[in-house]
């Protein structure tokens, strides 16, 4: 059975939509820094170092630029008198998405038990 056209523009569009969400999010870096952003709220360049243990400082500045130029993450600047600090956050942008990365986050715990039970 074959969809309407209408069907058929809205099942394209989602298939669009989901496969231009899959390609931001996709690689093994950014849902480490979205992760660690959540939860640590904001970090400097340095501190991704520390919680992101084996990212190159090459490879974060393009996540980090990728992520930003989607309105995840934005740079902000604290300045004090000593000196100037960057860091980033989550967006409001970005908060949206926590509930399906958490799902994602579920999902490969509970996935994790089952392939485990099964080679024991």
């Amino acid at each position: 059975m074959k969809p309407c056209i209408e069907d058929e523009r809205i099942l394209k569009q989602r298939f669009l939509a989901l496969r231009d969400t899959l390609d931001l999010l996709s690689g093994k870096w950014r849902f480490c820094i979205l992760l660690n952003l959540h939860y640590y709220e904001k970090l400097r360049f340095k501190d991704f170092f520390e919680v992101s243990k084996g990212i190159s400082p090459k490879v974060l500045t393009s996540e980090l630029a990728t992520l930003e130029a989607h309105s995840l993450i934005e740079k902000n600047i604290e300045f004090t008198p000593t000196k100037d600090i960057t860091y980033y956050r989550l967006t409001k942008h970005a908060q949206e998405i926590w509930h399906v990365l958490n799902t994602l986050i579920e999902f490969g715990l509970s996935n994790r038990k089952e392939v485990i039970s099964k080679l024991i």
